[in-house]
């Protein structure tokens, strides 16, 4: 019996894959690159080189470089990755080597810290380079290669001594590895695909939500072996990352809460503003999602119209729960079902867009009408899986995104239509839009760089798209012509993708776009500090590794709770051990203490897109402005300050 029904699964397996193959028009990857285009890629390489070590050491540490930089002195010293406070530090492990033997050859500066980071983003044009061949014809490939050596982010992450650089190359190495095992079935470069994503999620694990694309090409030919084969991997990969993910945390303090250290809620605020619908309101709201689907898909005498008149009842009872992203997927595929199967007209689709836009006018009109932003009222309807990490990565590159947007969406006319859609479409499902799907469901809003591991993906399918769309559009070009209208096409599509502004505003800034943390630290050298003299700082880790030691790390409570532990005198700073002074009140106490010398505060300049008052709030920033302190010293970058406050009796004298 067991081997009747292993008998039926396989062709059973073999015929659905066949069938989803059909969806797609697998493009043909480029013959071997031609003398002229390695010498161009020699003269891009050249140039991507050129804007990563221009003013790689012109600027102190910044950003989350501390966290790299202190483990690194540690190796110098000890051989071991440590943190002042003790703890292992066991994230981008070969990366902190690396930065230790270029500190080792070069000596201790900001330039050798981020060589290896440099060196990296050179290989990430390279890589691009070969993975870009598998879609794109070799003009939108050079194109697409120019704009990997000069996208303004890719810049700043090679002349970041901190591990997202690598995360992208090791995406990068795994498309090459992928498309080379699709190309040619040797399944060494299976197993080159799967290790070089497991290097990567030790660089950040992030990298694994790439191992979806590890199916791809077994979904794309309809290929059970290439499918079981990636299946494999994909299983691998994934214990690897369990493994990796536990092993990092294990090595941070438990995350035991600390009291008076409540983290502020994150995800969508005004969730409470959703009304709690009773059995019969979901009830009834049911019955009309029902009675409207049967209304949409017209009734006939076809079996694939059930699965419409499924889809498109979830979608309405999704949109009534105020789940309306979801409603909108549901939606989505219930009318692209309906369409193939010949069970929808326009006027009735026309009757499902009205209803659908009115209940989410009226949704967002009420949650609105509690006074929460508009923001927070977007969230309050779609919840989780979030939306924000879509809209996030458009940081990288509006155009970009706009562009496998557009491809998606005509992707989904032609499936509708019953014609099949290229490949790269399938390729961004993949590698972009389940992957920030699934984020959502960890967070309602990340920071950019928790999604770049999608950016890669989006640029290569953002080319792909463009050049599919050119396509589309060149029909009326004259074949002669062809080779030089591509050229102009491709070589536009780089520049709209980078932004000619953002290049000029990223190559050598300086401290025109980052905080001044090492002048204010060689400030602070320069002062004869007494034994009673207190130091806080806002960035204390960065300021920790220039000065080697700071009293208190000034932030509010809610922003710290993540980083502190309990101890058995006050609660301290996960890294480097410092106490946490975290309201206005305490630093007020600070400030009154009769027995203190001259107190510093050394500001950051990072975080300001609101003057860095989220991180100064319980009253800290009141306290600064309370006319107790002068500023005694402003950074390069026009943001950084330090505050002076002289001790109690010489206050007084004054």
């Amino acid at each position: 019996m067991n081997a009747l029904a292993h008998g039926r699964t396989i062709p059973m397996i073999q015929r659905l894959l066949a069938g989803f193959a059909q969806f797609f028009t697998p493009a043909q990857p480029a013959p071997g690159p031609r003398r002229l285009e390695l010498t161009l890629l020699l003269a891009i390489v050249a140039v991507g080189t050129i804007v990563r070590f221009w003013g790689l050491g012109a600027v102190g540490l910044h950003g989350d470089e501390k966290t790299m930089a202190l483990p690194v002195q540690h190796i110098l010293e000890h051989g071991t990755p440590l943190f002042p406070s003790g703890m292992f530090y066991a994230r981008a492990i070969g990366q902190l080597y690396l930065m230790a033997a270029s500190v080792a050859a070069f000596g201790l500066t900001e330039w050798a810290l981020r060589l290896p980071s440099a060196l990296c983003g050179v290989l990430v044009v390279v890589l691009a380079f070969f993975a870009g061949r598998r879609f794109l014809a070799w003009q939108w490939n050079l194109a697409f290669t120019a704009l990997v050596a000069l996208l303004p982010d890719f810049i700043v992450d090679a002349q970041t001594a901190r591990m997202y650089v690598f995360l992208v190359a090791s995406v990068a190495g795994f498309l090459w590895a992928l498309f080379a095992w699709e190309r040619t079935d040797r399944w060494s470069f299976l197993i080159l695909a799967a290790l070089v994503l497991l290097i990567g999620i030790q660089f950040h694990t992030l990298t694994v939500f790439s191992a979806l694309l590890l199916f791809y090409p077994g979904l794309l030919h309809g290929d059970l072996r290439k499918f079981i084969g990636g299946l494999v991997a994909f299983a691998i990969v994934v214990a690897g990352f369990f493994a990796i993910d536990s092993w990092i945390a294990a090595q941070y303090p438990p995350r035991a809460p600390v009291e008076g250290f409540e983290e502020l809620l994150q995800g969508p605020k005004a969730g409470e503003a959703v009304p709690v619908l009773a059995w019969w309101l979901i009830a009834l709201a049911s019955a009309a999602a029902v009675a409207l689907a049967a209304f949409v898909v017209r009734t006939v005498p076809k079996r694939a119209a059930i699965p419409a008149f499924v889809l498109i009842t979830a979608g309405l009872v999704a949109e009534a729960l105020f789940a309306d992203h979801l409603a909108f997927l549901f939606l989505i595929a219930g009318t692209i079902v309906a369409y193939r199967t010949g069970a929808l007209s326009p006027r009735r689709l026309g009757v499902l867009v009205v209803v659908c836009a009115v209940v989410a006018l009226v949704q967002l009109t009420h949650i609105l009408s509690t006074g929460v932003s508009l923001r927070h009222a977007l969230g309050a309807i779609t919840g989780r899986p979030s939306i924000w990490p879509y809209l996030r990565v458009s940081a990288f590159s509006m155009t970009a995104v706009v562009l496998i947007a557009l491809t998606l969406a005509r992707g989904l006319w032609d499936v509708a239509h019953r014609r099949p859609i290229p490949d790269h479409v399938l390729f961004t499902l993949l590698g972009v839009w389940l992957p920030l799907f699934m984020i959502g469901f960890f967070a309602w809003d990340i920071p950019p760089r928790y999604a770049e591991g999608q950016i890669f993906p989006i640029l290569l399918g953002g080319f792909a798209g463009a050049q599919w769309l050119f396509g589309l559009l060149s029909h009326a070009v004259e074949p002669a012509r062809m080779q030089k209208v591509a050229a102009v096409a491709s070589a536009a599509a780089c520049v709209a993708m980078v932004n000619p502004v953002d290049l000029a505003r990223t190559v050598n800034a300086g401290y025109a776009i980052h905080p001044d943390h090492k002048g204010a630290a060689e400030y602070m050298r320069a002062q004869k500090l007494g034994p009673r003299d207190v130091v806080l700082a806002e960035d204390v880790l960065q300021q920790t590794y220039y000065l080697g030691h700071v009293d208190y790390w000034l932030i509010a409570k809610y922003v710290a709770a993540q980083f502190v532990r309990p101890t058995q005198d006050v609660p301290r700073e996960i890294y480097v051990n410092a106490p946490v002074i975290g309201t206005g009140e305490e630093l007020s106490a600070l400030l009154d203490n009769p027995n203190r010398g001259t107190l510093y505060i050394i500001g950051s300049g990072e975080d300001q897109v609101d003057g860095r008052r989220h991180a100064r709030g319980l009253g800290i920033q009141e306290v600064l402005e309370s006319g107790r302190f002068k500023v005694v010293y402003n950074g390069r970058d026009g943001l950084t300050k330090i505050w002076e406050a002289p001790p109690p009796s010489a206050a007084a004298r004054q």
